[in-house]
C-alpha cells in the first residue's frame, strides 16, 4: 500500500499488467495534494520567469518586470543572470511543503517534485546542456539540516550535478529583510576557477524570491570566467 508523502492518505492506482509486472511507478502524492500546487504558465518576464498575469501594468518595463528592470539597470548586476525559470507559484500549500522540506528535515519530499521538476526542465531550460550547479549551503547549515535541498533537487535532473560553488556564511537569508539581503556581503566563492571558465552554468535552487541569491552566485561564477549563467528553481515567490 502506497501512502501520500504529504498527507499520508492512501494513494490509489489502477490495476493492470504494468502494476502486476512491477513496471508501474507509484505516485508519491495523492491527487488532492498534487492539485494544491499552482503551476506557472503563460507569458513570463523574460529574465526572472514571473507570470505576467500577476504583474501590474505599472510594474512592467517592456518584457521585464520592475525587479529585473532594476537589476539590469545596475552596472554591478546587469547581465549576471541570463534567465530563471521555475515550476510552481509560492502559494500557502507550497509554503508549508517547503517549510517541511527545508527546515524540518523531510528530505524525502524531493520525490514529490520529481516528475514536474524534470518535465519543466526539458521544456524550459537551456538546450546546450549546461553544467548543473546546486546553490550550496555553508558547512554549519549542512550540519544543522543534514542535507542540501538544492542538491537533492539537482539530483532529480538528467546527468550529474557538479558542486562548483561553496559558501562561507551561515546567516539565514530567509530571516533578513530584502534591503539587508541586497546589501549583504557575497559569501559564495568558486574553489577552482578552471572548472568553470568558458562554461554555461545552470544554478539550481528551491526558491527564487528577489533574485539576490542566484545573482550573487552568478557574480562569483562570472568573475571566475563562466560564460552564460541561468537558474532553475522549484518555486517562484
Amino acid at each position: 500500500m502506497n501512502h501520500c508523502l504529504i498527507c499520508q492518505e492512501v494513494v490509489t492506482s489502477s490495476f493492470g499488467w504494468s502494476a502486476f509486472l512491477g513496471l508501474q511507478k507509484h505516485a508519491p502524492v495523492c491527487g488532492d495534494c498534487e492539485h494544491a500546487f499552482q503551476t506557472i504558465t503563460g507569458e513570463l518576464c523574460r529574465i526572472c520567469g514571473r507570470e505576467w498575469r500577476m504583474v501590474a501594468d505599472e510594474n512592467r518595463y517592456g518584457d521585464l518586470c520592475s525587479d529585473c528592470f532594476r537589476w539590469e539597470g545596475d552596472p554591478a548586476t546587469a547581465g549576471l543572470l541570463k534567465k530563471n525559470r521555475s515550476v510552481y507559484h509560492y502559494n500557502e500549500n507550497m509554503k508549508d511543503i517547503l517549510s517541511r522540506y527545508k527546515f524540518r528535515g523531510d528530505a524525502a519530499l524531493s520525490q514529490v517534485f520529481q516528475e514536474a521538476f524534470t518535465k519543466k526542465f526539458k521544456e524550459a531550460c537551456p538546450k546546450e546542456k549546461p553544467i548543473v550547479v546546486p546553490i550550496p549551503l555553508s558547512p554549519e547549515r549542512i550540519y544543522e539540516r543534514g542535507f542540501n535541498q538544492s542538491l537533492l533537487l539537482a539530483e532529480l535532473l538528467p546527468g550529474k550535478p557538479e558542486e562548483l560553488l561553496s559558501k562561507t556564511s551561515s546567516e539565514k537569508q530567509s530571516k533578513k529583510a530584502r534591503w539587508e539581503r541586497l546589501d549583504r556581503e557575497n559569501t559564495f566563492f568558486v574553489p577552482d576557477s578552471e572548472l568553470v571558465k568558458g562554461k554555461n552554468i545552470l544554478l539550481i535552487d528551491d526558491i527564487y524570491t528577489t533574485g539576490t541569491t542566484v545573482r550573487m552566485a552568478a557574480k562569483v561564477l562570472k568573475n571566475a570566467g563562466a560564460y552564460d549563467i541561468s537558474s532553475y528553481t522549484l518555486v517562484r515567490s
